[in-house]
């Protein structure tokens, strides 16, 4: 039986508000820890998320998962929209967006105004100071995740931040045929995610999913398109990534926090990567 994944979904509302930008609104290569959905009410402007190309229209929602390069633009003289930043992930530390097929742009409903209006209402103290991605994520909002609201206010914002989600989940048969081959693996993901700070061996996933090494190297790759060892250095880097946006630790200790044992080999595959090293991502991002 498929996994339901509402209830296996965790989401954390850090960000939300209604805003109007301009042409300064202009930013390249930008990398954030946390997924973003807008809802653009007037104007236009682009996104590019991993070199892709989407013209913001009004009256429709985009999604940006978390540690996708994108690049953002206003060349007119404004765009009005509605926007939200929160972490999410599945209870065993996958995203949801490693598990099931999404879309990237969809047409807005009636509902999703009036879901956005409220999610504002309720988190009025919830907007950012300024629109600069390279200052607000300096903010180190990975070490305070808990909600400060009600429990009441906490249960509506959950609700609707998994309503708002849903728009751009892929019909249910995509999702049930992508979340079953991910479930005979679900051990093995949970296991990774849990230990990237440590040595993790093939022999050792293998063993967790029952496989010789062979048969699970096969299995991993067909199910992820990658080899457990590049899905593994992935998301070392992902971890990287977050350190480096969100914390002061210096190149040395993100490295053996990421689970590399070596910051020359972590070095290497965070450039080939990301396109860039470490030192540049974390200046790219406004860190001196």
């Amino acid at each position: 039986m498929v996994p339901n994944l509402i209830e296996e979904l965790r989401v954390q509302l850090l960000n939300t508000a209604y805003c109007e930008l301009d042409k300064t609104w202009d930013y390249t290569d930008i990398v954030s820890p946390f997924t973003r959905i807008y809802l653009i009410t007037a104007g236009g402007g682009y996104i590019y998320p991993n070199n892709q190309h989407y013209e913001l229209k009004p009256g429709y929602l985009y999604l940006i998962p978390s540690y996708t390069h994108c690049s953002y633009s206003c060349p007119g003289n404004t765009l009005s929209q509605y926007y939200i930043h929160f972490s999410n992930q599945l209870t065993d530390g996958l995203k949801i967006f490693d598990s099931v097929p999404v879309h990237y742009e969809v047409k807005a409903s009636m509902l999703d105004y009036q879901l956005f209006k409220r999610l504002i209402e309720i988190n009025k103290d919830a907007a950012l100071i300024q629109s600069d991605p390279k200052v607000y994520q300096r903010q180190n909002w990975a070490s305070s995740l808990s909600y400060h609201g009600n429990s009441i206010t906490a249960l509506e914002t959950n609700g609707i931040l998994r309503q708002i989600l849903s728009r751009f989940i892929r019909d249910a048969d995509d999702v049930n045929a992508s979340f079953t081959r991910f479930s005979r693996l679900r051990e093995v993901f949970k296991y990774i995610h849990t230990h990237l700070k440590y040595e993790i061996r093939m022999d050792q996933l293998a063993e967790i999913a029952c496989y010789s090494t062979d048969h699970f190297t096969r299995r991993f790759k067909k199910t992820t398109g990658l080899l457990p060892v590049e899905y593994i250095n992935n998301k070392r880097i992902e971890m990287a990534q977050l350190l480096l946006l969100t914390s002061t630790k210096t190149q040395k200790e993100i490295s053996e926090q990421a689970g590399f044992s070596c910051q020359q080999y972590y070095s290497r595959v965070f450039r080939k990567k990301v396109g860039c090293s470490p030192g540049q991502y974390r200046k790219m991002h406004g860190f001196v």
